[in-house]
């Protein structure tokens, strides 16, 4: 007598359907930690939106504990000199260039680099004080408790906007 004949079971597509669902899941947790991670570390909502010669002064972090419509009414201070900040940018980095070219140039003309440095220097300087004037101007706005919270902000800044006014544990303490 013969045994009967038994196939094995074929491997079915749904395994391989369901292989690539897992994979497909997996990338998009990781996308969605990745992009939460990013969030806390960039800074959360609008107050992004200042740029680096406004917020020497202004704590970024400082307008996570305002509500949204003062946090939105602060930034248009910002909003308003973006226009200026940006040429400012770009004035600095023409005389970077300028810099630069002045560093290449045959034969090697020393009165040339000083005055790119000093260039420079010159826009470097008006580009902060727009961010300055933009500071005060925005500083003015604000309530006394509110200058409270960004004195306390100013003087926890040491530990890169980490911790909340208030903490006296650094980064790294238990």
């Amino acid at each position: 007598m013969s045994d009967p004949v038994t196939t094995p079971d074929k491997p079915g597509r749904r395994a391989h359907w369901l292989m690539a669902a897992l994979i497909a899941s997996l990338a998009v947790n990781l996308l969605v930690a990745g992009a939460a991670a990013a969030r806390w570390y960039v800074g959360v909502g609008p107050e992004r939106y200042a740029r680096l010669t406004q917020t020497q002064l202004i704590p970024r972090n400082f307008f996570r504990d305002l509500d949204r419509a003062r946090r939105t009414e602060l930034l248009a201070v910002f909003k308003a000199q973006d226009k200026a900040v940006r040429e400012g940018r770009r004035a600095v980095k023409a005389q970077v260039v300028e810099l630069a070219d002045a560093l290449e140039a045959e034969p090697y003309d020393a009165a040339r680099v000083k005055a790119a440095v000093e260039g420079f220097t010159a826009k470097s300087e008006a580009l902060f004080m727009t961010g300055g004037g933009a500071a005060l101007e925005l500083i003015d706005k604000l309530g006394p408790e509110e200058r409270k919270l960004m004195a306390q902000y100013l003087r926890t800044r040491d530990d890169h906007g980490r911790g909340k006014p208030g903490d006296d544990k650094k980064p790294d303490a238990p």
